[in-house]
């Protein structure tokens, strides 16, 4: 994604709080209305005191003007060049007395303290209201990311790392949250510009033309080194996803490195990382610190060359004290916003390299829904009571984006209530074909069929309403016991709950726990056994009563004990259901209505455990060598 586009989409979604941002930018032009009054009454003072401290009051009265708009700016009274055109007379103000003098800068300084106030009053609003639309395109983006990571289809999460993906969501959005807390300031110094230089050439045409001469040079300085800055940006951003990947694995396994010794290894590697994000960060600091201190250097110095000109012009006589000492401050006041803009513009680069990493999950494609109802079709039975379950493969292939072909030509059918066994070698292709009945994955041959329904045609939900996995790694949730085994069918009762626990043999451990079904279960189940988080998994899966089981070596990491109550537990679950099994232990398969051979994604052989003995091929050659147990 290129660097305009992820601009624009960032616009894009800033649209939606149009309202708010014009509201901010109203507050902003008030303040620079009020900083404009600053220094109209910083310039129209000096030129009033100049005219009181000369002025003989016992002759006539003295009359001075204030927030006077002429074509160049020249007070009438002073003897010096006219003004051309005039726009706007201003306050007039006659003074007899030194005592109506000393009154007037009683005025002046009641200005002074209501532009005060109003200006507190407007940059409280402008910046509460940018600090509102942060906050909620903060949540907006992060709403929309859990959902395209959720709703993605399986293939493209398995192409992005876990520490990456929880990098965009977390890291790459506060960054975006950053740039946007600037917004304020920004919005403030668009206005401030524009402003300034309108006033600033009614003044004085030529000091506004030779001040403007700055901007140029300023603008490629921040435009280049905001692209570095962005290139820098994106590479500390992938360092920081490789942390996080590296953190999940290393706490995921610690078991394992702690078993081969092999901190030292784990912590050097992390130390790598975390060096090239340093050096990175380093480069990005050398340029974030070395910006502002070149736009001070190239501001200052049109400014000293304004102020040069501007002291010629008063000599001249073309040029007020007081205005030339409110068109420098008007000229510092507008480069100040430019130095805002720089510095911004370094917090926006960095915050644009997150956006392209945003925009990137943003641009996920759903899973692909179907419009057609999954349906019992059994005839003989009553609707109310119909179960069925009937997956037929008819030659299906399927291979990953990759390019790497799984599986291949696959036919297979499985009627209701009969279980079907998968073995073979490790990537032999046995759970993407299970896979492929929930419609985790999607073949790119070939139809597969439930109840005679193509499940490409099929609703998400009504298809995997019906369909319940337990597998090898038993995924619980952050909650209650009771609400683990509720995850899959949440409308069922307490009540429904514990008789599924009953019946996956697991209620006499919950009954044990601390606080029954009520016990809260820790991040990933770590206060449970490996056969105690089957259980529940299984219970959750009976909760949800399907009509297709998939079991993905349900019992692989047991021990003897747990195997026997989980086996147990499995054949009351597996009773009435299509069952598809990956197995490596006999006893799971041995009763198998049909057991399919997978080889490099295809099938080579199939029929039951003692028809597949008698055949002698490689079914039977694994089974004598132990590897089905």
């Amino acid at each position: 994604m290129n660097r305009s586009h992820s601009g624009t989409r960032f616009l894009h979604y800033l649209k939606s709080y149009t309202f708010l941002i014009l509201l901010a930018t109203f507050c902003a032009l008030v303040i620079a209305v009020g900083e404009l009054g600053y220094v109209h009454i910083l310039a129209d003072t000096i030129d009033a005191l100049k005219l009181i401290e000369r002025h003989d009051f016992d002759r006539n009265p003295l009359t001075v003007h204030y927030f006077q708009l002429n074509a160049i700016g020249l007070d009438n009274t002073l003897n010096v060049q006219k003004s051309v055109i005039p726009f706007f007379n201003g306050l007039t103000f006659s003074i007899a007395t030194q005592k109506e003098a000393l009154r007037l800068v009683g005025t002046v300084l009641a200005w002074i303290f209501g532009l005060v106030l109003i200006k507190g009053v407007f940059a409280y609003l402008n910046d509460f209201l940018m600090r509102c639309v942060g906050l909620k395109l903060i949540v907006r983006l992060r709403n929309e990311l859990y959902h395209k990571m959720v709703m993605a289809p399986l293939g493209t999460l398995h192409q992005y790392r876990l520490g990456d993906l929880l990098s965009r969501l977390t890291d790459d959005v506060r960054s975006l949250q950053a740039a946007i807390g600037s917004t304020a300031g920004v919005v403030r110094a668009l206005i401030y510009v524009p402003v300034f230089v309108v006033v600033m050439l009614v003044r004085s045409f030529s000091l506004t033309i030779l001040a403007l001469l700055v901007l140029p040079p300023l603008g490629y300085l921040i435009n280049r080194f905001g692209q570095r800055i962005r290139r820098t940006s994106r590479e500390i951003q992938q360092q920081t996803a490789d942390l996080s990947s590296q953190v999940k694995e290393t706490l995921t396994g610690i078991e394992i490195i702690k078993s081969f010794r092999a901190e030292p290894k784990e912590i050097q590697r992390f130390t790598d990382t975390t060096q090239q994000q340093y050096r990175l960060s380093m480069q990005r600091t050398r340029l974030s610190a070395m910006l502002p201190p070149l736009v001070e250097v190239i501001s200052v110095m049109g400014i000293s060359t304004v102020f040069g000109l501007g002291c010629w012009q008063v000599i001249d006589g073309r040029l007020s004290t007081g205005w030339f000492i409110g068109y420098i401050s008007m000229i510092s006041l507008m480069f100040k916003p430019l130095r805002t803009i720089g510095q911004f513009n370094i917090v926006l680069q960095q915050s644009l390299a997150s956006a392209e990493r945003i925009f990137q999950i943003l641009d996920f494609s759903e899973e692909k829904d179907g419009s057609v109802e999954l349906h019992a079709t059994s005839p003989s039975l009553e609707p109310a009571t119909a179960k069925s379950g009937q997956v037929v493969f008819r030659n299906v292939s399927f291979r990953y984006q990759s390019g790497e072909v799984v599986l291949r030509d696959i036919s297979l059918e499985a009627n209701y209530g009969e279980t079907v066994a998968l073995i073979g070698s490790s990537g032999s292709g046995k759970t993407s074909l299970i896979n492929l009945i929930p419609r985790f994955l999607t073949p790119f041959e070939g139809q597969i069929l439930i109840d005679g329904q193509d499940i490409g045609d099929l609703t998400l939900d009504s298809l995997r309403q019906q369909i319940a996995i337990v597998t090898q790694e038993t995924i619980l949730f952050d909650g209650t016991v009771l609400e683990n085994i509720g995850y899959g069918n949440p409308d069922a009762t307490e009540t429904e709950a514990i008789a599924a626990s009953v019946a996956a043999n697991a209620h006499k451990f919950i009954q044990r726990m601390s606080k029954g079904y009520q016990t809260q279960i820790r991040e990933s189940g770590h206060n449970l056994s490996g056969g105690e988080k089957q259980r529940i998994a299984i219970a959750r899966a009976m909760l949800k009563d399907p009509q297709i089981l998939l079991l993905d070596e349900a019992t692989s990491n047991l021990d003897n004990e747990s195997e026997a109550l989980v086996q147990a537990s499995l054949a009351d679950l597996m009773a009435g259901q299509t069952t598809f099994v990956i197995a490596h232990r006999l006893s799971t398969i041995v009763n198998a209505n049909q057991i399919l051979v997978l080889d490099q994604g295809q099938i080579v052989e199939r029929g039951t455990h003692y028809t597949l003995l008698q055949q002698g091929g490689r079914y039977a050659q694994q089974y004598q060598l132990g590897l089905a147990k």
